[in-house]
């Protein structure tokens, strides 16, 4: 979550004691939500319970892991300190804290392997499917007026190409006449005393936006999310 520095106005993460930008202490620091991790051992029981793929994430917890491609958190037995750490593509280690605060420590890789899960569901989106109104839902009006404006501009179009190459358009009275064909029409679009048009299970909704409440007990549908996921092993974190 984003915070405004009360100093330079940046934004900030909450979780972030001092402002990056102005080294001003962050009074809006938040340490960790109440209900998350707080020890490497509790993260390593709610990884399990939400059946995340750590291999495949490149994610090692409580394993001081020395190849390269990884984040990880371990306490190192010499000095009692916690260290969250990435190990870049070239091998070179980048420490995101080391210290003795543990519920800190673990709150980092927390929120690294949140950030994980959600750009591999945003990398994984179908490329073929086209959600034009991704956070609007359609109604039963909607998908009504939509279906008269389709059948306007099909009505139009023929109406064109009947005065373009008779000079008369549409013969009413005919078998083309308007009638038939908004009946045609409406029989190719299901008819208009159809089920569709009711509210439930009509709305567009955006498939990777489900799951993403971290407190509660669902597992996260991550799948093969990560088979095809790339990763940036340049940058520190």
């Amino acid at each position: 979550m984003k915070v405004v520095c009360d100093y330079c106005d940046c934004y900030i993460e909450a979780t972030d004691e001092k402002c990056p930008n102005c080294g001003a202490p962050n009074t809006h620091f938040v340490r960790t939500a109440s209900d998350t991790p707080k020890t490497i051992e509790q993260l390593k029981d709610f990884c399990i319970r939400k059946n995340l793929p750590l291999e495949k994430m490149h994610v090692h917890i409580g394993e001081n892991y020395n190849q390269p491609k990884a984040f990880g958190i371990y306490k190192d037995p010499a000095t009692g300190h916690f260290i969250v750490y990435k190990n870049k593509g070239d091998g070179t280690r980048s420490i995101r804290y080391e210290g003795t605060d543990e519920a800190y420590a673990v709150n980092e890789i927390y929120m690294k392997i949140k950030d994980l899960i959600l750009d591999a569901r945003n990398n994984s989106t179908p490329k073929t499917e086209t959600k034009f109104f991704p956070e609007q839902h359609v109604g039963k009006k909607g998908k009504l007026i939509t279906r008269i404006i389709t059948i306007v501009l099909i009505l139009a179009a023929l109406w064109f190409v009947g005065t373009k190459f008779t000079g008369k358009g549409f013969n009413l009275g005919g078998n083309y006449g308007v009638g038939s064909v908004v009946e045609s029409i409406s029989n190719i679009f299901g008819g208009w005393d159809s089920d569709d048009y009711s509210d439930s299970g009509n709305s567009v909704t955006n498939d990777w936006d489900t799951n993403d409440d971290w407190d509660s007990d669902t597992d996260f549908d991550v799948g093969d999310l990560f088979d095809s996921f790339d990763f940036d092993w340049d940058s520190d974190w």
